[in-house]
């Protein structure tokens, strides 16, 4: 039996963004982000998440294909990513990111992307 506790998030906390050959910019402001899933093909895609705040971790599931997307955190996140590429980035601007190294809110980047472009910086 399963006796963990099921929690449902408020769809606020969570971001579902699908974008086919357009443009989405998005400012995230929940104070309890809990992740997503986002399916970018021939477009792109700015998630700002500078008024945003994370309790522990949340997970950004991406699928991207011909497009890019940007990605602003505040400056006290750290972010890692674990996606798979195919001829794509990941392009991290942001400066002194070692500042953020002890942070327990952690913002973790998974996915898959091919012919595409991750931006992540930061608006310290």
């Amino acid at each position: 039996m399963n006796y963990e506790s099921t929690v449902i998030p408020n769809e606020e906390d969570m971001v579902f963004l699908n974008s086919v050959f357009s443009n989405i910019e998005k400012t995230i402001l929940s104070k309890d982000f809990k992740g997503g899933h986002i399916t970018n093909v021939f477009g792109n895609t700015e998630l700002d998440f500078t008024n945003a705040d994370l309790q522990g971790h949340a997970v950004l599931d991406l699928s991207l294909a011909f497009g890019a997307i940007s990605i602003t955190v505040p400056c006290d996140w750290r972010v890692e990513t674990d996606l798979s590429q195919v001829l794509a980035s990941v392009d991290d601007y942001r400066n002194d990111i070692y500042k953020s190294r002890n942070s327990d809110k952690l913002l973790v980047i998974k996915g898959n992307s091919v012919c595409s472009n991750v931006e992540i910086q930061h608006n310290c």
